[in-house]
């Protein structure tokens, strides 16, 4: 499936438990004096998913703050790689015929996908591709709590730089090749699948969420980069 939409949504999978609440799942977790509410993130959205329960926007304006995964406003000075390996070069010639397929159905030229990096066309076909089905960033959760924290002048907190989310994700083996593979493999069904996300998302269906990410065909090496590692410096 899109791996970067499986991300996306990887602390609802993870965290899963399957509530039959017709509303985004949320968890309340204690270490000591410290309360937290959990609450999965999905990148993108639309108006659609808000307002909030309650109870969620009730806890973050009784908080001292908010803990987000990445602070996307803070993305000046970020350094984009410089890579040698093209999208074009890594594909076989049946693979570069879909890759200029999905251009044409995105309005794209197919130059712009063939001669980028391959981590660079994966994620510039999953944003048009989710674009295309109505989702924006700036409809995302994330962006969304970080609007209402503002609102309350409540510090935002990142456990990572989004330096650090481009270089991981431009590290990977030939330049991102299996997260390009991933999209183009993926691209027919992968509308349904995105909405699939973001309506599981919105009525907390567990199950749902689960069997998507069942889809995945990762690579060990992918997730123990993207997700186990990450999961344990958090």
């Amino acid at each position: 499936m899109f791996r970067l939409m499986t991300l996306m949504s990887s602390l609802i999978v993870i965290f899963t438990s399957f509530s039959s609440c017709a509303e985004p799942q949320h968890w309340r977790a204690k270490k000591g004096d410290t309360e937290y509410m959990i609450i999965g993130s999905v990148h993108v959205g639309d108006k659609s998913m808000y307002p909030l329960p309650k109870n969620i926007t009730k806890f973050l304006e009784q908080s001292s703050g908010l803990i987000i995964e990445a602070d996307v406003r803070s993305s000046e000075g970020v350094v984009y790689p410089v890579s040698s390996i093209l999208s074009k070069d890594v594909l076989d010639k049946t693979q570069r015929q879909l890759l200029v397929n999905i251009a044409k159905d995105l309005g794209m030229a197919e130059a712009q996908l063939l001669n980028a990096p391959p981590w660079t066309a994966a994620l510039t076909i999953q944003l048009a591709l989710v674009n295309k089905l109505g989702y924006v960033s700036d409809e995302g959760v994330d962006m969304h709590l970080i609007g209402l924290a503002e609102k309350k002048h409540l510090p935002v907190l990142s456990l990572e730089s989004v330096q650090f989310q481009i270089d991981l994700i431009a590290g990977q083996p030939n330049g991102g090749q299996e997260m390009l593979l991933s999209s183009i493999d993926e691209y027919e069904g992968g509308d349904k699948l995105v909405q699939c996300l973001i309506e599981s998302w919105k009525s907390g269906d567990g199950s749902m969420l689960e069997e998507a990410s069942l889809t995945d065909k990762a690579t060990e090496d992918f997730n123990e980069a993207f997700l186990y590692s990450r999961n344990r410096d958090w």
